[in-house]
This record gives C-alpha cells, structure tokens and sequence, in this order.
C-alpha cells in the first residue's frame, strides 16, 4: 500500500512547482534529495541493462558539459539543461526499482497524472464552453485530451482489448474533429494498432509488428485525406481548422506538421547553423534571425516580440540545438533504445498491451515534437515502464521454457511398471 501512495503522490507533486534556477516541481526536489535512498548497487548487479541506460545518460551529461564550456553559455541556463537530464535520469530509476517489482504501479502512476491535472489544470486558459462552441482546441488539447485519455488506458487493463481498441478508434476520430489533431492521432493510431495485433492469428513479432504498422500508416492517411476534404468544405470548422486551410497542399501531412510545429523546424535550422557545439541551453535569439525564420514559414508578419529564446518545441531536436551533435546523437540513441524496449514489451495476451502502445506512439512524438522538459517530466514514466515489461516477459518466457524442459525430461524417463520377478525380498 505505501508503494502505491508514494508513486501516486510522486506524479501529483510535479503540479506543485518553485522558482529555484528555473521551475523545479516539489517531485524534481524529492528525487534529487532522496537519490541516495533508491539508487542501490544490487538494483544494478541483478538488472544489468541499468549500466547501459547510465552510460547512455552519462555521455549525454558530458556531452552537455562540453557544450556549454565551449559555448560559454551563462550558469543558470547551463545549470537548467543538466538539470534536465539528471532529473530525468533519477525519475527513470526510481519509477524503475518500483515497477519491476510490480507492474501494477504504472495505475497508480496515471491515476496521479489525473490527479494533477484535476488539481492544478492545465497551464493554458480556456474551458468547456471554447470545446462546445467550436471556437478553439486549447483547453481540449491541454486539458480534457490528456484526463479522457488516461482515463481509457486505465479501463484498458480490465477490458476486452477488441471493444477497447474500438473506443480508442472513436475517441480519437471525435478529438480529431474537435481540433486536438496530435492528441486524436495518438489515441487513434493506438487503437489501430492494438485492433490488429488482438485479431491476428499469427504470434506478434517485431517484423509482423513493422508491417501491422505500415498498414495503420496507409488506413491512417486514408481518413486523413477524408478530415482534409471535410475541413475544406467547410463542414468540419471546430478547433484550429484554420491552421489547415493556411496549410500550402494540406493533403500532405508533412505541410501541415511544418505549420503546426513550425518551433521544431526552425529548430533544426538553428543547429545545422551551430552543429558542433550547438547555442547553450535556453540560448537567446538575440538577432532575432529564428523569431523572424518562424514567422515566415507560418506566412505571419507578426511575432511575439518576447519571444526571446531559439526555438526548438523537441526533445531530440531541441538536444542539438542546444548541445551539438553528440548530444543529438545520445539523445536520439536513448529514444530509441527505450522505443525499441517498448516494442518487445508488446504482447497480445498482457492486460496492459494498450497501454504499451499508448506510451510507444506518446514517446515517439513527444521525443520529435514536445519541449525539452517532458524528457524530465513525462518520458521517465513510458521508460521505465517499457524496461520492467521487457524484463517481466522474459522472466515469463524462462519460467515458461523451464516449464517445458522439465516435463520434455519428464516424459523421456523410462516407465517401471513393476518390477523383475528374480529379485526377491
């Protein structure tokens, strides 16, 4: 029972933020000030693939050391980016040492990300009327997206995974609609994938996965080109319609992500212009040459002019950006290597094969297209999540061939039936 309470209140806790070198949440705080308590040497000596998970972390804090030194960055920004990975790295550990124990406790950690948004809302303003009228997706997309979505992956684990697949496919057409495209997308894509790998027949592999994948891709773009027709039309106008409709050929997906995550984009430019070494941490946009690029690219002739800092909106791009191209490139190592986790995680029989497949799409973007703060804040949960799964399912598979070697010697031993009539008693 205090496992369940101390994850519950750890995710709660990130809505309870200070002002201390930048935002830190009361969480961030306990995970530093309690490392000693739940960073153990046995954890390491009986999960191997923890020294792994280290030394790519370690390269990336490393790689950020040496940026900022050549850079010369200022210390409170340099600060905030290591904070970013070290905070990232201790939640991953700790969420780790608990859900390998028992997997039951990723509930508890979602039921305290509702718990958060109920308490402390959502960052952004708006509220239910902007979603009724149809004048805006914000409060949509930041909000109630995020609460309806965690609320079906946790119904996920007690129902039937083909109904549940179904409402995650209608859940996210209704969200698509409304105008939360990347929250809809997400939820929708999910619910493909899991409608696929519950009614093959064929036992689910990563080659089978792939081509599962490429199908939801081609069904997916199908239906795209369908909200496309409809948005144009003008019988789909709810949330930021306009945004597709100043979208040069919205038929292709790739134009309306460059106007959706235009941050991103302008991102990559900044550190194809500083590959090396990259701005620093939180560098400011001094000439105002990104503010300017991302203006242009969205076809506005206005920006914000407090907008001060390069902009990135990723966490993989956003670690070139920042840091150069060793940073990128551990970075980029790290999401893969736990997407990849993620993928042998996958399995037709678990309770929590949806939510696998929530967090593998949700990594995915969040890694390509969310700031740099969910690698501290969100990714550490899908991380160890993925981890202690891929550890379960193969003690699962030894305990299963053990099962099976035993009783193969079993059924090889030869049968006494009686015994021979010259021996005597």
């Amino acid at each position: 029972m205090l496992d369940k309470i101390i994850i519950l209140l750890l995710e709660i806790g990130f809505g309870i933020t200070f002002n201390i070198v930048g935002t830190i949440s009361m969480s961030e705080l306990v995970l530093i000030g309690t490392a000693f308590v739940y960073i153990k040497m046995d954890l390491f000596v009986k999960h191997s693939i923890l020294k792994t998970i280290s030394w790519l972390y370690i390269g990336l804090l490393l790689s950020q050391i040496l940026s900022e030194i050549v850079v010369g960055n200022e210390i409170a920004n340099s600060l905030k980016g290591f904070a970013v990975t070290i905070v990232s790295y201790l939640h991953f550990i700790f969420l780790f040492s608990y859900f390998v124990k028992d997997r039951k406790l990723v509930i508890y950690a979602i039921i305290g990300m509702l718990l958060k948004s109920f308490i402390f809302g959502s960052e952004f303003d708006g509220d239910i009327s902007e979603v009724v009228k149809g004048e805006g997706a914000t409060f949509l997309k930041f909000y109630l997206v995020p609460i309806i979505t965690n609320i079906v992956l946790l119904i996920s684990i007690y129902a039937k995974k083909g109904r549940i697949s179904l409402l995650c496919i209608f859940i996210g057409f209704l969200f698509i609609v409304l105008g939360a495209r990347s929250g809809g997308l997400s939820i929708l894509i999910t619910g493909l994938l899991a409608y696929f790998i519950v009614f093959t027949k064929r036992r689910i592999n990563e080659k089978k996965l792939l081509m599962i994948t490429l199908l939801v891709g081609v069904v997916g773009y199908g239906l795209y080109t369908v909200y496309v027709k409809e948005v144009l039309s003008g019988k789909i106008t709810a949330g930021n319609s306009m945004q597709l409709k100043a979208t040069k050929n919205p038929y292709n997906p790739i134009n309306l992500l460059v106007m959706g995550r235009t941050e991103m984009f302008v991102g990559w430019v900044a550190f194809m212009d500083e590959p090396w070494f990259g701005h620093g941490a939180w560098a400011k946009d001094t000439s105002k040459k990104y503010l300017a690029l991302m203006m242009k690219m969205k076809d506005s002739e206005s920006g914000e002019s407090n907008l001060d800092i390069i902009p990135s909106h990723s966490v993989l791009v956003g670690s070139g950006m920042q840091n150069g191209i060793l940073a990128f490139l551990f970075m980029g190592y790290i999401l893969f290597f736990f997407v990849k986790k993620g993928f042998i995680s996958v399995n037709k029989t678990d309770p929590y094969l949806i939510i696998s497949i929530s967090f593998i799409i949700t990594t995915i973007w969040t890694g390509l297209f969310s700031p740099s703060s969910h690698f501290r804040l969100t990714l550490p949960l899908f991380f160890a999540f993925f981890v202690a799964t891929s550890i379960i399912n193969e003690r699962k598979i030894r305990r299963r061939k053990k099962y099976l070697s035993i009783n193969q010697i079993k059924k090889n031993e030869p049968r006494h039936i009686g015994v021979d009539s010259n021996i005597r008693q």
